[in-house]
């Protein structure tokens, strides 16, 4: 995944983020599709590769229902099922689950452009975790780092692609099939930019519309449907249920607490999203933005830059002598495929601002920067968000800031979370949204719900672990906050520090009773 090395982070391009091809809410969603009809069984090789390709609607017994053994569906353009999972583990990740669990697995759908994965294990102990699904992923996404983890505990599990038909696709700028909504890549570290490569987004061309309010009315409706599935697979309703997730999947564990309180026992939310109408993303990562060439120009030196970015709400850079990885800050910018913060600006303005455009011009519309081609953005014969400067300088528009609203948090929870969150997290920064997540929280009267713990040196992806900095996997801080969770609920265990937010280095330091 280092810019200089070109055939790893061609692996990050098709499968950290999508595959390449050439040329919440009160309700649930309305578009829904009959019961789910029964599947013949049938039991693989318990072996990694190749993998069984379960059609959707089916459900199998198998032999192993672990990350890496048990069916999935088949890799298409923007969907990669494994690839969604390893993209958010560290090198050094070792599945918690050492044995083959068997039991049941039902790929299925309820909606337009849905899609769920419900695996339940032969020795169930009546219970269920759903899982809200990180950035626009697949329903697999969580494989990895959730999956596992409660299915070697005797858990059902499920989770669901939010609605979102596919990731992304790599187009030819001259081609693409999405010429007012396709990325054109501004940096070349990888040749990309030079080669003028484009991003195609599910979230914006798929031919049903999604909005983040259906993202959270879909997980509340994975939520009531995989508990009606589990009664019909079963003959019983899970005892138990258990909302998890990373990022989005975080921001749908706050929404479904908040507004669905009666179909959850708890959740964990791991470095989640907080949307308000003033306060959010769209507001501090423009900051980040602008500031950012003129520090790497700098040599990570520009004091101006870095006042600004701190200002901004972002955790201080931390540097290191590697010259492929020579600042944190950096990773988020454009040192790693797919350039977080650039393209997060740049997808999410089209999608929930309508008074924003994009669109571009020519079979190359970006040129490379002369002075740095690997790090600083190159100058694009475009308009609007496909201008690198305008998605600097963007301020969501009133409008933005209305949708804004139909999803935001208010803190107002009425069963239990545990909330963990990296201090090195340059993405969905902790002051911006863990800490301003808690402040909700307490300002709601709901302080003694709610546990955040804030993980030293924990990132927003595990991967980067691997690049120095000093930084450590949060998968096990996760599972830890679960079984925190489980001891709350269950146990009626009496944790100390709700309400607060505290530092944590190792996993042990989160208390289980």
């Amino acid at each position: 995944m280092r810019f200089r090395l070109a055939t790893t982070a061609l692996v990050l391009l098709t499968s950290a983020f999508f595959t390449a091809c050439s040329g919440g809410s009160g309700s649930a969603p309305t578009s829904t599709v009959g019961a789910l009809p029964p599947g013949s069984a049938s039991t693989p090789a318990p072996t990694p590769v190749p993998q069984t390709i379960a059609p959707l609607g089916v459900t199998q017994t198998v032999a192993d229902l672990r990350f890496g053994f048990g069916p999935t569906i088949a890799k298409a353009p923007g969907v990669d099922p494994a690839g969604d999972a390893k993209a958010l583990i560290a090198a050094t990740f070792v599945s918690p689950a050492s044995a083959p669990i068997p039991g049941t697995i039902t790929l299925g759908s309820y909606a337009t452009n849905e899609r769920f994965v419900l695996r339940v294990p032969t020795a169930w102990n009546g219970k269920l975790v759903v899982a809200g699904t990180p950035a626009t992923r697949s329903e697999f996404a969580n494989d990895a780092i959730w999956s596992d983890f409660v299915l070697a505990r005797g858990y059902a599990f499920a989770s669901s692609n939010k609605g979102i038909s596919y990731n992304a696709v790599v187009e030819s700028a001259g081609v693409t099939s999405a010429p007012t909504t396709a990325y054109p890549i501004a940096f070349n570290p990888l040749g990309f930019e030079a080669a003028g490569l484009t991003l195609k987004f599910g979230l914006l061309t798929q031919s049903v519309p999604t909005t983040i309010a259906d993202w959270n009315a879909d997980f509340a409706a994975l939520t009531y449907k995989m508990q009606d599935q589990l009664r019909a697979l079963v003959g019983k309703s899970p005892t138990r249920t258990y909302a998890v997730g990373l990022s989005n999947g975080g921001a749908q564990v706050r929404s479904l607490i908040e507004q669905h309180p009666e179909l959850v026992d708890g959740g964990v939310d791991w470095s989640g999203v907080f949307w308000s109408p003033n306060a959010s993303f769209m507001d501090y990562m423009p900051k980040f933005n602008t500031a950012m060439p003129s520090y790497i120009a700098s040599g990570f030196t520009d004091s101006t830059a870095q006042a600004a970015i701190v200002a901004a709400g972002y955790p201080a850079d931390i540097k290191q002598g590697n010259p492929a990885h020579p600042s944190l800050w950096s990773e988020y910018f454009s040192n790693v495929f797919p350039y977080y913060s650039d393209l997060t600006i740049f997808e999410y303005s089209l999608y929930l601002d309508p008074q924003v455009a994009s669109s571009f011009s020519g079979s190359k519309p970006c040129v490379p920067n002369a002075s740095d081609p690997v790090r600083l953005p190159g100058t694009c014969a475009a308009t609007g968000m496909a201008l690198p400067a305008s998605r600097a300088s963007y301020v969501p528009s009133f409008f933005a800031r209305q949708k804004f609203a139909a999803f935001s948090h208010t803190g107002a929870i009425a069963k239990p979370i545990v909330s963990i969150a990296g201090s090195a997290d340059m993405f969905i920064t902790p002051q911006n949204n863990a800490v301003a997540y808690l402040n909700a929280v307490n300002a709601s009267g709901a302080g003694s719900l709610y546990h955040q713990y804030i993980v030293t040196g924990g990132t927003h992806v595990d991967s980067f672990a691997a690049f120095g900095y000093g930084l450590q996997p949060q998968a096990p801080f996760a599972w830890r906050a679960f079984d925190q969770l489980v001891d709350i609920v269950e146990k009626k265990a009496i944790v100390p520090g709700a309400g607060s937010s505290i530092a944590v280095s190792t996993p042990s330091d989160i208390p289980v009773p």
